[in-house]
């Protein structure tokens, strides 16, 4: 599974906070691999998906065959406050 790091979460919680309003936990952030890497969308996490909580909200949906790609690796923010995979 794809760790995340401290100050990462802080801001995926900030972040789906503050696009789901008062519908939480309805949508999260969801991580999707591309050609050229990984992005990440808002959307509805699906079924097969590994759903991150942090304090009882669901934060960042990783699909199954993202997670295996990712496993051992951590999401972080960078000094310039852009997200890393590393």
């Amino acid at each position: 599974m794809l760790n995340i790091s401290e100050s990462a979460m802080h801001i995926c919680s900030a972040t789906v906070q503050q696009l789901s309003g008062a519908q939480t936990n309805s949508k999260c952030l969801r991580i999707i691999k591309k050609d050229a890497g990984v992005s990440i969308s808002f959307e509805t996490p699906r079924v097969d998906d590994e759903i991150v909580h942090f304090r009882g909200q669901s934060i960042i949906a990783v699909p199954d065959d993202v997670a295996g790609e990712l496993a051992g690796m951590t999401l972080d923010v960078a000094d310039d406050g852009r997200f890393v995979i590393a």
